[in-house]
């Protein structure tokens, strides 16, 4: 995973691999992924998702906005904290509220 913060946003590019093993991680599986064994490349500002590029624009650019929402946020929790502006609309609201 490759992360990069610019302070009001943040891109993040995940390899093939990577998005492999997420499909198929132990206890939280996607089956029927679309993104498994792709590249994939997001850009986010504080408005949402304002950047994507799967395959390096080869083929289908369209994905579900859930295993997308999904892999983001699951990828993006590593790396932002609460306080940045991009929390709230890159994981945030996919939190669960008790």
């Amino acid at each position: 995973m490759r992360f990069q913060d610019s302070g009001s946003g943040f891109a993040l590019w995940l390899s093939a691999r990577e998005t492999y093993a997420w499909a198929h991680r132990t206890g939280s599986s996607w089956p029927c992924s679309f993104l498994e064994g792709r590249r994939l490349f997001v850009g986010f500002d504080r408005n949402g998702l304002c950047d994507l590029t799967i395959d390096g624009g080869r083929g289908d650019q369209d994905c579900p906005g859930d295993e997308l929402s999904a892999i983001v946020a699951d990828h993006a929790k590593r790396k932002l904290g609460k306080d940045h502006p991009c929390y709230f609309v890159a994981i945030g609201q996919f939190e669960a509220t008790t």
